[in-house]
């Protein structure tokens, strides 16, 4: 059969652009599918009225040494997507019972483990414990990991005795790194993540707007012999002998040796496709598939800078959560503080903003990946009320008001196909049963579909695993091709 790429790669998420253009970078012919009106998914970066921000806070980690520097090396991007690390990244704030803020500064450089707010419970023992733990996450071999992919991190932390205080630190940091209940979050998964940002620091940012490595990927496609095309929306991608042959669009059939779908593995196998060109065991595994919790808030527009530190985690001991806080929130019993994760990305690059006295801040919380969850509501007011009780000099500057929902984050990435799933932040989450040797297979039943993203083959925080993901696709597919 003539075929008109030798990929078709749909969604330019992290994942998929980083897959389009390693694939590009070997000779294949490419061609990017998106509906969005820019590349980068989840983590799309926004343009509008001299401001560039993202639809929700996002930053990342490892701050260095990351399979994005290394795609972006491999593209020869040189400072296209330069990683920008102010001298103060952010601030891990704990609140106590009475009220009372204790911060942990994050600098440009790697953070320990280790690193804590100068609290009175917090001891040299309780020190010494959490410095074992982070000696013990460095010097975990790959078997070690690999047999720890049935054992929680909530548990493995609870072995070393690190007290009240840290402990909720090291929770509240699981829960953004995972958007999901730390009590089933694999310890394999998370030691990884922990260690990397521990030895390479945090707080990943790219001049320019974080959507900018995906935004240099789409550009390289379409410069070395394939095609982009934003504001394209895939009917279903074509099945014809048993294998994917390309995808539809606007009733007309596109052709590939190949289809990578960005588009997250339930959406893909039971919609784009079609449940029936697949076996049903593993219908019936993607079907039952756990999405990660979703992450809604506000984006308030300033016309003064109120806020002077670039990303700031909030929270107190009753902030994180397992799946049994998660589920009384569910029920409308939330904490007196919610985890609050807040970004000004002009703090990291100030072309970002039109002017020194503007400033959009990006906020959010934790809830459910349910569209028609009441969840989500409750959260955005309480998010509204921290933020105010937070910077209470914020009410006077705020010209505009946007919230984001489960609904919008769905919208600008995957289809809800399946009760309770669609607005989840992450994808598929990464709880025992769904990560290490469990993880979904990047190369579907079907021959000539592939899966890439943070549903299948990667590792990590975000934008680093769907990265980390287009590296190991690309290989495969490349292969298979040859």
């Amino acid at each position: 059969m003539d075929v008109a790429f030798d990929v078709i790669v749909v969604g330019a998420g992290y994942g998929g652009a980083s897959c389009a253009a390693l694939l590009a970078e070997r000779g294949r012919r490419v061609l990017v599918v998106d509906k969005n009106p820019q590349p980068g998914g989840k983590a799309m970066s926004l343009r509008r009225a001299g401001s560039t921000y993202e639809m929700w806070p996002i930053v990342g980690g490892p701050a260095t040494g990351s399979r994005i520097e290394e795609l972006m090396a491999v593209l020869g991007a040189g400072d296209g997507a330069a990683m920008v690390t102010p001298e103060r990244t952010g601030e891990l704030r704990f609140i106590d019972s009475d009220g009372s803020v204790f911060a942990t500064p994050l600098g440009a450089l790697p953070t320990s483990a280790t690193a804590a707010p100068d609290h009175p419970e917090i001891g040299q023992d309780e020190l010494g414990s959490a410095f074992e733990m982070a000696i013990a996450m460095v010097e975990a071999t790959d078997d070690q990991l690999a047999a720890l992919d049935t054992t929680d991190i909530a548990s493995w932390m609870a072995g070393f005795g690190i007290g009240r205080v840290l402990n909720a630190h090291q929770m509240a940091v699981l829960n953004l790194l995972f958007v999901a209940p730390v009590d089933r979050i694999p310890a394999s998964e998370a030691i990884r993540t922990l260690r990397d940002f521990s030895m390479k620091g945090a707080g990943r940012y790219h001049a320019g707007g974080y959507a900018r490595p995906a935004e240099v990927a789409v550009d390289y496609v379409a410069a070395h012999g394939g095609e982009y095309r934003p504001r394209t929306k895939v009917d279903r991608i074509a099945v014809e002998g048993g294998r994917a042959t390309g995808v539809v669009i606007d009733g007309e059939l596109v052709t590939a040796r190949a289809v990578v779908s960005n588009a997250g593995i339930q959406p893909t196998v039971l919609a784009l496709v079609g449940a029936e060109h697949f076996p049903d065991d593993y219908v019936g595994r993607v079907s039952t598939l756990e999405p990660s919790w979703s992450f809604v808030g506000a984006r308030y527009f300033l016309d003064a800078p109120v806020i002077d530190v670039p990303m700031v985690v909030q929270f107190s001991d009753e902030s994180w959560w397992d799946d049994e806080r998660f589920r009384a929130a569910e029920t409308g019993r939330w904490p007196d503080h919610p985890l609050l994760f807040t970004v000004v990305p002009s703090l990291y690059d100030a072309s970002l903003a039109p002017d020194t006295d503007h400033q959009v801040v990006l906020a959010g919380t934790m809830s459910s990946p349910d569209l028609s969850s009441p969840m989500g509501a409750e959260a955005i007011r309480r998010v509204d009320d921290e933020m105010r009780w937070t910077w209470p000099g914020i009410e006077g500057h705020i010209v505009k008001r946007e919230v984001f929902t489960a609904a919008n984050v769905s919208a600008a990435s995957r289809a809800s196909v399946v009760p309770g799933q669609g607005g989840e932040c992450i994808g598929i989450a990464q709880v025992i049963g769904q990560c290490g040797s469990s993880k979904p297979a990047v190369a579907a039943p079907l021959e000539g579909l592939y899966f890439v993203g943070c549903d299948a083959g990667g590792y990590g925080c975000g934008t680093h695993q769907a990265v980390e993901s287009g590296f190991t696709v690309a290989d495969l597919v490349d292969a298979a091709l040859a």
